[in-house]
């Protein structure tokens, strides 16, 4: 069985020391909104469940009717989010990574298979996107606006003459899942432009 967290370690590193990761095309999973309170936000919460519900299902296969050519068990990959600052609150974007063999009607198929309870058809989406090139490091329980990741990273940045690209806008990988509590660890990743400048380690996926 693929494990992300098995075969791509350097991509999902808990190291507190910064690490560079350039990250191409691939499919996932997706659903965005509004929070007022960050990773605990009722609304966040929400909708990364039925994001998570719904790439759980599409991880079935065959056997539960999802029709995915080239089938191979895997371990589904972890909730990720786009977090961008905006007024009184923050807008997320959720993503969650699909394997290379799964495609949109896979996705389709395992939609006919949800019960909309708690959220709607088309909050949920199969999108082919890139994180492009970020710079990485954890953080421990809930992303603050000080949190100590956000100044590792801003120094690192800083002291090798990258530049980040979007100030008001930081990833983060919730490796220990969801809900956040003080014990679980964050990956947080800036966007980042190297001005030249060679990435020490940079693993590319």
């Amino acid at each position: 069985m693929f494990n992300w967290e098995t075969f791509e370690p350097a991509e999902y590193s808990r190291d507190e020391k910064p690490s560079f990761v350039e990250l191409t095309k691939r499919s996932y999973v997706t659903a965005e909104g509004d929070a007022d309170d960050h990773s605990a936000d009722p609304n966040f919460l929400r909708l990364a469940a039925a994001a998570a519900r719904i790439a759980k299902i599409i991880s079935g296969g065959p056997d539960k009717g999802i029709p995915v050519s080239g089938f191979k068990e895997y371990v589904l990959y972890p909730v990720q989010a786009v977090w961008t600052a905006q007024g009184n609150n923050e807008h997320f974007k959720i993503w969650i990574k699909q394997p290379l063999f799964i495609d949109e009607a896979d996705f389709s198929a395992a939609m006919t298979q949800i019960d909309f309870d708690n959220f709607d058809e088309d909050e949920v989406h199969f999108e082919h996107l890139a994180e492009g090139t970020e710079i990485q490091t954890i953080n421990y329980g809930a992303v603050t606006a000080d949190a100590p990741a956000f100044q590792v990273l801003d120094e690192a940045i800083k002291s090798s003459d990258y530049q980040r690209l979007h100030a008001d806008q930081h990833r983060e990988v919730y490796i220990d899942g969801l809900p956040v509590d003080a014990d679980k660890v964050v990956l947080v990743r800036f966007e980042i432009d190297p001005n030249g400048h060679s990435l020490p380690g940079l693993v590319h996926n």
